[in-house]
């Protein structure tokens, strides 16, 4: 017997199918390509984050050692400390800088600034070996504690502060005075590795190392002969002329015969219309006594975001030493100021009032008062006097030692080619730019500063 056998299939049952070789090896590839363009993507990111982290941690670095030194750097110098004095009754009176806060006071090697470079010329983009400042260090109520040197220094790439007493009391931060040099180490503390750059500049005094002795490049008015004339105005505002000896001009000029504008009547505060009593300062040259024309041909040039210096003394001629007390401040008026060729007041430059004092030794006090203008200007000098007391007016004063000079202090101007500055002229630099960069991990960070030190210097 023959049996036939049949096939059947189940409805819903499909055979399986696999994938075949080739389609496998295509998702292989595919997948390995995916990989290997996540990796890289991963490994790019794990580099960037650790660049940008060592970038940050450079500058952070960078910044904070900048701040220190900063600290360090802005006490250069100092013009006086707070003293109990028993000649005045045991009451604080300030008395004048300690001389050891000078780098030399020698007469062969006078230096009186208070920083120096080492080497004393380095090289336009060249590290500093060390940088050195001379403070004064004070108590907490302010008296004279000691004068300190604290020098930065650079080791290699390592950046490190130093602290020595020069004079006066010891701290517990400070080397005493006269400590050698192999026991400096407990006063040297490590502030920073991986140094790349540490660069001090100064700021560029007007004065170089090429001006010749005796050449103030700062003065501005009147000339090296320290003379200068006075002017009178005389017009319908300006109607009173107070008589100027010598009326040829100089040094020193006595004003006098000023008009008063107190009126004698049943009531003391009536006042007469206000007349002014005004003259202007000029060089001392020339023949021309008009004002307005003198103002218009000879004026002087204030420049844009300079700070400027007005300096004079002015005190009674001899005999009028009394009568001068009978000046009323806020009656009585004295101000010098600037004015342009008609006369007019600047509308952003006020005049400064001062009083003439009466004490003995008043003609050795030096008034200065300091100003800037917003936008340069071509202007005069004029003192302006208005009296209510018959007295004071009648009171001579002398006005000697006018100048005009540009302020050594607001001269912060740098330039990364000029690193040396003259012993004769490191006293008028009035401020510093750090350039400090750091590396970490291959990665750099800097910070840049600029210090004004107001201090350095005998004078401000």
């Amino acid at each position: 017997m023959v049996i036939l056998h049949k096939e059947y299939s189940f409805k819903g049952c499909p055979r399986k199918k696999g994938f075949t070789l080739m389609e496998l090896m295509v998702y292989i590839a595919i997948m390995g390509i995916v990989v290997i363009v996540a990796g890289q993507a991963f490994s790019n990111s794990a580099k960037s984050r650790i660049r940008t982290q060592s970038m940050l941690k450079a500058s952070e670095v960078a910044e904070n050692v900048a701040t220190l030194f900063k600290t360090d750097v802005a006490q250069t110098g100092a013009k006086s400390s707070m003293e109990t004095h028993a000649t005045s009754g045991g009451e604080d009176t300030f008395s004048e800088v300690k001389g050891s806060v000078y780098m030399d006071t020698t007469e062969a090697n006078r230096d009186f600034s208070s920083f120096r470079f080492i080497p004393t010329s380095p090289a336009p983009g060249e590290n500093l070996e060390e940088f050195r400042i001379r403070r004064v260090r004070y108590s907490e109520d302010g008296h004279y504690e000691a004068v300190d040197e604290v020098t930065w220094l650079l080791v290699g790439d390592t950046l490190k502060r130093r602290c020595v007493v020069v004079d006066g009391a010891n701290n517990d931060d400070c080397a005493p005075k006269g400590t050698a040099d192999d026991a400096l180490t407990p006063f040297t503390v490590e502030m920073a590795t991986g140094v790349e750059k540490f660069q001090v500049l100064p700021a560029i005094p007007r004065q170089n190392a090429d001006a010749a002795d005796g050449v103030d490049e700062y003065l501005v008015f009147p000339d090296a002969t320290g003379e200068f004339k006075f002017v009178q105005r005389y017009d319908a505002l300006k109607k009173i002329q107070p008589l100027i000896v010598p009326n040829e001009g100089g040094s020193s000029l006595v004003l006098k015969n000023f008009a008063s504008n107190f009126k004698e009547s049943d009531d003391p505060s009536t006042e007469i219309e206000k007349n002014l009593n005004e003259v202007y300062a000029f060089k001392n040259t020339g023949t021309d006594d008009n004002w307005k024309n003198l103002c218009e041909d000879s004026p002087i040039h204030l420049g844009k975001d300079t700070t400027y210096e007005l300096s004079f003394n002015v005190y009674p001629a001899p005999g009028a030493e009394n009568d001068i007390k009978a000046f009323i401040p806020g009656k009585d008026h004295m101000a010098v100021g600037f004015r342009n060729s008609e006369g007019e007041k600047f509308s952003d430059l006020d005049d400064f009032a001062f009083y003439p004092p009466a004490e003995d030794g008043a003609k050795d006090i030096e008034r200065k008062m300091r100003f800037s203008v917003k936008s340069p200007i071509n202007a005069c000098i004029a003192f302006t006097f208005s009296y209510y007391s018959p007295a004071a007016a009648a009171a001579p004063i002398v006005i000697s030692n006018l100048k005009l000079r540009v302020s050594e202090s607001a001269f912060y101007k740098f330039d990364d080619d000029v690193t040396y500055v003259a012993t004769k002229y490191k006293k008028n630099v009035k401020a510093f730019q750090l350039k400090l960069q750091i590396k970490r991990n291959g990665e750099s960070g800097e910070a840049v500063l600029v210090i004004p030190t107001p201090s350095n210097g005998p004078t401000d």
